[in-house]
């Protein structure tokens, strides 16, 4: 089973603000996760969220299983992106 993918308001206009190769690989990478995205993205400790490491930056995402979607939420560097 394939999950889908959707996008915040607010993680569109942070890859917006990315260069576009670090924008492209955080898309390319969160493609290739839509077929299984608990082999790699692990869940935030204390939060109902899983987080994505992508090189330097993270992708924080809600995985519905029973809809087989996948929401992301916010992304940007690590050190900034769990302040939020």
């Amino acid at each position: 089973m394939r999950y889908s993918l959707s996008w915040s308001d607010k993680s569109i206009k942070e890859l917006e603000k990315l260069s576009p190769d670090i924008g492209q690989r955080i898309s390319s990478k969160l493609e290739s996760i839509l077929s299984n995205p608990h082999r790699t993205a692990e869940r935030c400790e204390g939060y109902p969220y899983y987080h994505q490491r992508i090189g330097d930056y993270r992708a924080i995402l809600d995985i519905d299983d029973t809809a087989l979607q996948i929401r992301v939420h916010s992304l940007g560097l690590r050190k900034k992106v769990y302040d939020r």
